[in-house]
């Protein structure tokens, strides 16, 4: 829940359920206040790989009673509880297909692609960032308008851990990524992320094994 965040990692283990998918994971970085998070996470998906629910297991800043947090994406509505004995909570209208990050995630940006469908045709989104204020304001969501382009396929061939992947690229246009270029795998998995501000130019995907079909 950082505006900046640096050295991120995430890894995390995939299954397919009867309606479509569970994630569990760990997430690392580093944030402008040197500190150090590696919080445990678990997510519903749906069948084409869009976050349903988030749970990430830390506390929150000026509530030392809270955790895990459980956010509920609905197609039009986010509701997030920080759990504990006082719990603080979020319910936030969306009128647009939507991404939670939180700070970053990659299935919430990979999720966000499914908006859009026709070639170089904007797609109006919407970006919501979650900000711990004080002890009063404890969690604050930030919904920033931004615009996604389907690129087309890319010529280029990603490679990683043996296996090849013919990737689909977008375009993300929001005030809290700047201009952000997303490749997905087919079945929708984030490949790659990128920004020009970046130290290192972007998040990939370094190591996949699969053990079935999607």
């Amino acid at each position: 829940m950082e505006t900046e965040i640096f050295h991120f990692r995430e890894s995390w283990t995939l299954w397919k359920t009867s309606v479509g998918y569970e994630l569990e994971g760990y997430r690392t970085y580093a944030s402008p206040r040197n500190e150090l998070h590696d919080n445990r996470f678990v997510a519903e998906l749906s069948a084409d790989l869009r976050p349903l629910s988030i749970k990430e297991f830390a506390q929150l800043a000026f509530r030392s009673d809270s955790g895990p947090l459980s956010c509920e994406l609905l197609p039009q509505q986010l509701r997030c509880d920080s759990g504990g004995k006082d719990p603080a909570r979020v319910q936030f209208a969306l009128d647009r297909p939507y991404a939670l990050i939180w700070p970053l995630s990659a299935f919430s940006l990979a999720g966000l692609t499914r908006a859009a469908t026709e070639l170089d045709k904007p797609t109006p989104i919407q970006i919501v960032q979650l900000e711990q204020i004080s002890y009063a304001l404890p969690v604050l969501a930030i919904r920033s308008d931004g615009l996604i382009r389907y690129r087309g396929q890319s010529q280029e061939v990603f490679s990683t851990s043996g296996r090849s992947f013919q990737p689909k690229v977008y375009e993300l246009t929001t005030s809290p990524t700047g201009k952000m270029t997303i490749w997905t795998s087919p079945e929708g998995l984030l490949l790659a992320a990128a920004k020009s501000s970046w130290p290192k130019g972007r998040i990939e995907l370094v190591n996949f094994k699969k053990f079935a079909e999607f």
